[in-house]
């Protein structure tokens, strides 16, 4: 679960924020939302070593001052979207810690692309930081039980139970080895992040899988393969011609 800190003076703006990131990933979880410098950085140096978000989105102008003095002051670790009505300050914030800035009025659609730039950005480094682990041979932390719904209630699942992750008509499934589907209210690249360390790989868009769960390939038009998957996936579940390298290499073990 991804958690957010909102820094935000004025009450609709925050608001429609809140919401706005509640509607494209309900996953998001908001521990703090700050209205001012002065609360800002008495927060941050609170929880700078237990607490601390995973993304913020910050107001540039805020009632007591400029949110670049907050991270001028106490530098989070965090990736910080800035979200400004006044785009003289887009230099000075993208230096610190910025990985986009929006300016109001900016649309759903606008604050969507953000956030799968952010998802991009963590898988990233995520997948890099898996492969120096195994390089220095130190386990990298992941998840072990992922929450899956079964009907009306929820279920731990072992991960060594999963044979792959799919989405359809737009909702995520676990699919466990011995065929049950089963519904996730995460998104596959978040589930990527915690499991690439342990044997799983990004296929395509819709399908993250298990290397015991590829039972073989054959090839497919213009480079690309066409995977065959145990339990059946019951569609055709194909690897782009530039991944395809990538894919194979992941299936023999390297």
């Amino acid at each position: 679960m991804t958690t957010v800190v909102i820094i935000e003076d004025e009450p609709p703006a925050r608001e429609r924020l809140t919401a706005s990131l509640r509607q494209l990933d309900p996953q998001l979880e908001i521990i703090a939302e700050l209205g001012s410098v002065a609360d800002a950085v008495a927060w941050f140096e609170a929880h700078q070593h237990h607490g601390a978000p995973d993304l913020v989105f910050a107001d540039v102008q805020l009632s007591d001052g400029l949110s670049l003095e907050i991270f001028a002051r106490v530098q989070p670790v965090a990736p910080i979207v800035f979200c400004t009505a006044y785009d003289e300050y887009m230099v000075e914030a993208l230096a610190q810690n910025g990985i986009a800035y929006l300016l109001k009025p900016y649309t759903v659609a606008e604050l969507g692309e953000v956030l799968r730039k952010y998802r991009r950005l963590e898988t990233h480094f995520s997948t890099r930081l898996a492969a120096l682990a195994r390089a220095l041979g130190q386990p990298c932390k992941s998840a072990r039980r992922l929450l899956a719904r079964d009907r009306d209630a929820f279920v731990a699942v072992p991960i060594d139970e999963v044979a792959y992750f799919g989405v359809r008509d737009g909702v995520t499934e676990l699919v466990r080895r011995d065929g049950r589907r089963l519904e996730l209210d995460r998104t596959l690249a978040d589930i990527e992040a915690e499991l690439v360390s342990v044997g799983f790989f990004r296929i395509n868009r819709q399908y993250l899988a298990h290397a015991d769960a590829v039972v073989g390939f054959r090839p497919y038009f213009k480079g690309r393969l066409v995977v065959q998957m145990q339990p059946a996936a019951g569609e055709d579940v194909d690897v782009s011609q530039p991944n395809a390298a990538r894919f194979r290499s992941w299936l023999e073990g390297g």
